[in-house]
């Protein structure tokens, strides 16, 4: 395929302007997440299980590839023991080829991942690709910078901690006071109270630490020329020579270490919990979620953008305590514009905070808690300062 960025330097001669959204409408970073499951440890396969079935982070694509869960014996990991892994398993090339649906046989490619993420009309963007008009390889462009290098990999370590004796004193409680009642009114209440008994033991006594690393794929001008020119093998074309070196290419494609963050579930209310899994399951979202978030306000490039939903009566956005919001925080508005070089922009045209008692508990299992906040569907947010008027699809990024 021909060097994509020889038209860039040419002006599309059309001037910047604003692009209208709508809500959901907007492009999002894509992340795969990956769990290290520690063989020997207490409740491994509980939350092997867990992991698996939870969903991808709200606000990000889903990119994951087939490997969810790396093994351990239950060893400490460090950055560098990920880092090895990942690259030994070259799963920034396979990044890379999920997101042109690379056939892994053949070699064969297409954009139709990148024209749906960048909001490309697909026929159009084939259209314009295979003309190789100016207008199609800035639209490439576009998506390569701020799509494809967008592309993530969590990795994270889901330790147990084990607060057994504690949970013990409140179980032989609970135990106790059945043996008392069983005395009056017979053994069947001492049986319940030694049942119930077990299951506090195990609830009460779950917590674990989440060390969350994070990985950007490395994706620049030099990588995306080499990827286009000696590996992309369009629909129908045979071309066996480049679909072998891609797959033995193990250098060309990276993952650049971002940072860590480490977070302790702490003690997790179990109100709406019937059975010990669903605490387990409890405990590990929230942890996985507040992990997240402490990874977005910590590194730039890892920050989300949301669409204001609605601007009447009130602004709102569908987002709420599991994005981190509290009293104090502070959004600014973006509106996506495009440049002459049809590249994506975004600039601001204000700032909004969150109107007190008004902020949705979007936390997992919040409404089985019956939380203050759970039986909204958005936060509502008053302006700061800015335009006139916001529009709905307008974008907000959390600020210092």
């Amino acid at each position: 395929m021909r060097n994509i960025y020889i038209a860039i330097a040419l002006s599309l001669l059309l001037p910047t302007f604003a692009l209208a959204q709508k809500e959901g409408d907007y492009r999002r970073s894509s992340i795969y997440s990956i769990c290290i499951s520690h063989d020997k440890a207490k409740y491994t396969s509980e939350i092997s299980d867990v992991f698996v079935s939870m969903p991808t982070p709200d606000k990000y694509n889903n990119h994951d590839l087939n490997i969810k869960l790396i093994s351990s014996l239950d060893k400490k990991e460090s950055e560098a023991d990920i880092t090895k892994f990942l690259e030994a398993n070259n799963v920034a090339r396979r990044v890379v080829a999920l997101w042109f649906n690379r056939n892994s046989e053949t070699g064969e490619c297409d954009v139709e991942k990148v024209s749906e993420r960048g909001l490309y009309d697909a026929d159009y963007f084939d259209v314009e690709l295979s003309k190789q008009t100016i207008r199609g390889e800035a639209m490439l462009k576009d998506a390569g910078e701020e799509l494809i290098n967008n592309t993530f990999v969590l990795v994270n370590d889901i330790r147990y901690v084990d607060k057994e004796k504690s949970a013990k004193i409140a179980s032989g409680i609970v135990k106790g006071l059945g043996a008392v009642l069983g005395a009056f009114f017979g053994s069947s209440i001492s049986d319940l109270a030694n049942t119930i008994g077990d299951a506090v033991e195990d609830i009460r006594g779950f917590r674990v630490i989440v060390t969350s690393y994070l990985y950007q794929l490395e994706w620049n001008d030099e990588v995306a020329n080499k990827f286009y020119t000696d590996y992309y093998i369009s629909k129908g074309e045979v071309n066996p020579e480049k679909a072998k070196a891609f797959n033995e290419d193990n250098t060309t494609f990276k993952l650049k270490f971002v940072g860590s963050k480490k977070v302790d579930s702490g003690e997790t209310s179990y109100a709406g919990v019937f059975e010990p899994i669903d605490m387990i399951r409890k405990v590990c979202t929230r942890s996985i979620d507040k992990s997240v978030l402490e990874l977005q306000r910590t590194y730039e490039q890892f920050k989300v953008k949301t669409p204001i939903y609605s601007v009447d009566p009130e602004i709102t956005a569908k987002i709420g305590m599991k994005e981190g919001i509290t009293d104090a925080s502070r959004y600014e508005v973006l509106e996506k514009y495009m440049t002459e070089e049809g590249l994506t922009e975004y600039k601001r045209v204000g700032v909004i905070k969150p109107i007190p008692g008004k902020i949705w508990d979007n936390r997992y299992m919040a409404t089985e808690e019956n939380a203050l906040g759970s039986d909204l569907t958005a936060t509502s947010f008053t302006k700061v300062s800015g335009r006139a008027e916001f529009l709905p699809g307008m974008l907000i990024r959390e600020i210092k």
